[in-house]
């Protein structure tokens, strides 16, 4: 029997999480964590829907719930309220640069 955190072998390498950006109000920026890993993309974002359900009726929403990819160690080192630019975004699913995410706030209709 293995402990709690035990994970198979194959969720070791390249995955895709769930990314929460939120408001912080402090300090005005934007931070971000991520939660939910998964060697799919098709498991990440039926969870990036169901986190988006979550948090719709709830008075604090995040500013935007996305899929990243990641590896899973990456993932496991992540610290919650990440204010890093350079942590993943959304942009490599869609094609773009992280630069070039940026200037089109990550989304695919901006």
């Amino acid at each position: 029997m293995h402990g709690i955190g035990w994970t198979p072998a194959r969720d070791q390498g390249d995955g895709y999480a769930v990314r929460l950006d939120w408001a912080d109000a402090r300090s005005g920026r934007v931070f971000h964590d991520f939660t939910r890993f998964t060697p799919s993309l098709l498991r990440a974002e039926r969870r990036a829907a169901s986190a988006r359900r979550f948090w719709a009726p709830g008075p604090v929403r995040p500013l935007a719930v996305t899929v990243v990819p990641i590896d899973r160690l990456a993932y496991l080192e992540h610290d919650r309220e990440c204010f890093d630019a350079t942590c993943p975004t959304t942009a490599p699913l869609l094609g773009l640069t992280a630069s070039d995410a940026e200037t089109t706030a990550g989304h695919p209709h901006s």
